[in-house]
Order: structure tokens, then sequence, then C-alpha cells
């Protein structure tokens, strides 16, 4: 996480915690700036039976009696709750860094907030924590307010900006654990979450299918879209990082994989790309340092092999250049680019024998090793008289003549 982010996360947590200090509060994370603190029922009634939340919910409890052995009425109301039925319960947590995470978790154009209430105080005989609490009850420590208008007025609350949304979330998984697999975590829970979080990965499979017929643009706008409802996608992050880099948009695709990355640190596919970004501007050190984080985060990658050997190629350093191309190979003994590199190295070792098989590979498993080796050099001939050697003649052909 950039070190400008942190500060301003650890900000928003120090004003929470400060605010927090200096009463008995119970703690409501919103990700957008409601007009109102209200409870499900009061909202489905307002614009029809304004005031009469209390007596509609009393009519609803009778009918969910038939279905139920449970006698006590606040038990039943958290458990209509839980299901997604309109009650008159507002959810709330004891914990203030829940309370960030619900901040977060949604709306991610718009600012949220957290919203501070006093146990006691006058919303005091109206807060009740659940006797029997489900899994997820747990997980979030949920507490409950029951007001007698439908809604309250919080007494304090903390705003949290748009931007500061998505690394909060990070700083709250990787130092808190807290994410949305440990706030929902039972089969209710997960359902509600997939459900608020299928159109993140609908409008990222479209991307996927610009980016795969060579729509950059369009891509990164489907990407950036998904990324607004879901913001810890890293595989968004990752992947608008290649369009832009496909668009040789270099330094953005690097802040993109930066991202992804930090979502998660052991993102090997993340690590890889960043370095082949770093390749591209000339950064080899930078380059190998990824490419071998990507090694160590997913000892069985070959792509990171195979990075870190085109990057031991620029610096010179052949044979570790070679034994990084032989790794990748011994992954994956279908990588033909990794086969056309190798011959490419053994033929300014002069191993001619080693060349030409490895030639052969990577032209069999269908790689242009014409055009590949046009890339570095105008034709057989330049590299002959820039290395001082005679290609065999069948080598010779095979590259073009």
């Amino acid at each position: 996480m950039p070190s400008d982010d942190l500060d301003q996360v650890l900000a928003v947590i120090a004003d929470l915690a400060r605010k927090a200090a200096g009463g008995d509060y119970i703690f409501r994370g919103e990700p957008q700036c409601y007009p109102e603190v209200s409870s499900s029922l009061y909202r489905e009634l307002e614009d029809t039976s304004t005031g009469q939340v209390e007596a509609v919910q009393k009519v609803r409890l009778s009918e969910a009696r038939r279905f139920t052995t449970e006698p006590d009425e606040f038990e039943i109301l958290t458990e209509l709750q839980h299901y997604g039925g309109k009650t008159n319960l507002i959810d709330f947590t004891a914990d203030y860094l829940i309370a960030l995470f619900f901040a977060c978790d949604g709306s991610h154009s718009q600012k949220g907030r957290v919203l501070l209430l006093d146990r006691v105080g006058r919303y005091e005989n109206y807060i009740r924590e659940p006797n029997r609490p489900v899994n997820r009850v747990i997980a979030q420590k949920s507490v409950f307010v029951r007001p007698p208008e439908g809604f309250i007025k919080p007494d304090l609350r903390v705003v949290i900006p748009a931007p500061l949304k998505a690394p909060l979330l990070r700083h709250l998984r990787r130092c808190h654990g807290i994410a949305a697999e440990t706030i929902y975590n039972d089969l209710h829970g997960y359902i509600r979450y997939a459900a608020i979080h299928q159109e993140a990965s609908a409008i990222f499979s479209a991307g996927q299918a610009r980016l795969n017929t060579e729509d950059y643009r369009g891509a990164i706008a489907d990407y950036t879209q998904a990324l607004a409802r879901n913001p810890q996608l890293v595989e968004a992050y990752n992947a608008r990082g290649v369009a832009h880099g496909r668009l040789d948009e270099v330094e953005t695709a690097i802040t993109d994989f930066t991202q992804a990355i930090a979502l998660d640190p052991d993102y090997a596919v993340g690590y890889s790309n960043r370095g082949l970004a770093y390749g591209v501007k000339g950064e080899t050190d930078l380059a190998i340092q990824d490419f071998t984080t990507a090694i160590n985060s997913d000892p069985d990658y070959a792509m990171g092999y195979f990075g870190r050997g085109l990057s031991y190629w620029v610096k010179d350093e052949r044979d570790l250049a070679i034994q990084d191309f032989t790794s990748a190979i011994n992954l994956n003994p279908d990588f033909s680019e990794a086969y056309c590199n190798r011959g490419e190295a053994w033929l300014h070792l002069s191993q001619w024998e080693k060349a030409r098989a490895d030639l052969v590979s990577a032209r069999d498993l269908g790689y242009d090793i014409v055009a590949s080796f046009r890339h570095d050099y105008e034709n057989v001939a330049a590299f002959e008289q820039q290395h001082g050697v005679q290609l065999p003649p069948d080598i010779a052909e095979m590259l073009g003549g």
C-alpha cells in the first residue's frame, strides 16, 4: 500500500478509536451517507404508514409465530432479520473495525460513514444483543437497536472518503483479518455476499472477452466498472494492468499490478506481470526481484522462471538465463517461447546441437522462430557478423537464411 494511503487509513482508524474511547458506543457502517438511519421495515412503510412501524411489526410477528417454536419475540425478529425479512431492527456491531468494513464494502464511488450510538442514552432501552446468535451474528459482533419510531439519530459519525474505501478494505484484511469470508461466514451469508458481488464478476467476464478480442480500451472500461462494484477483485486489477500494458501504458499497468499485489501479497501472477512491465521500462533489477518473488510465492509458476530468464539475458547472465528457461520448460513442456529463447541462448554460446533441438521444438509447437529471431537481429548474416561465427547451414535456413 502506498505510504500516503497508509497514512490516511491509519488516520481514519485513529479518529474512530478516539471517538469510541469517549463513551460506551455501538457502531454501524453504511456505504453511503443516507438521509436517515432507519430500519428496513420503516423504509418499506415510509410512504404509506409512517409512524405505524411497530404496529405493522406486531402483525408480522404474529404471522411468523406459526412457523417457529421460539417463544422470545426479539429472537424471532433477529432470525427474520438474518434471513432478509423486513423488521424494525437496525444492525449495529460492538466492533468499530467491523463497522468500518461495512462502510467501505459497497458504493465505491460515494462516501461512506461509521455511526456511533451510545449505549447509555436515549436509546438505552432499545438496544439488545441476541441470546442465541448464529455464526454470522457472532462474527459480526452484532447488536440490534429497535427504535419505536423506526429510525435513530446517532451520537457521532465518521465519514469515509470514497477513494479510501479500497485501501481501508485491504488494511482490514491484511492487518485485522476482517474480510468478506470472515464477516459472511455461513451459507446464508455467502449467498447474500455473492449476490452483492455477482454483478462485478459478470462485468469482469465481459472485460476478459474484450481483452481476448484485443479491444483493450473496452476491457479497461469493464474492469474499472467491476472494481467500482468490488474493489477486492484482485484479478480485475491484474487484467486491467495487462490491458494497459498492451497499449504501452506501462506506468499505469505497474500501478494496477501493484494494487493486485497489495490485495494478495502471494499473487504470483501479479508479481510476474509487474516484472514484465519493469522489463519493458529497462528496470531489469526490479524485474528480477519481482520474478523471484513470483517464484517464491508459487514454485510451479513457469512464467516466473521464463520472465526472470529474459531479465538475466538482458544482463548478459546467460548461464542463469538458460537455467531459468530450463525450469520453465520442465514445468511446462509445451512452453514454445521458452524453447525458442533457450535455443537462441545456445546460439550465442555456439552450442549448435542444443540450439537446433530447442528451435525445432519451438517451431513444432507452433512458435514463429523466424519472427522472434528477427526481432533481435535483422537476419542471419547480421547475427554472424555481430558474434563472429557462422551458423550451421540447416540452422541458418531454419531462421530464414
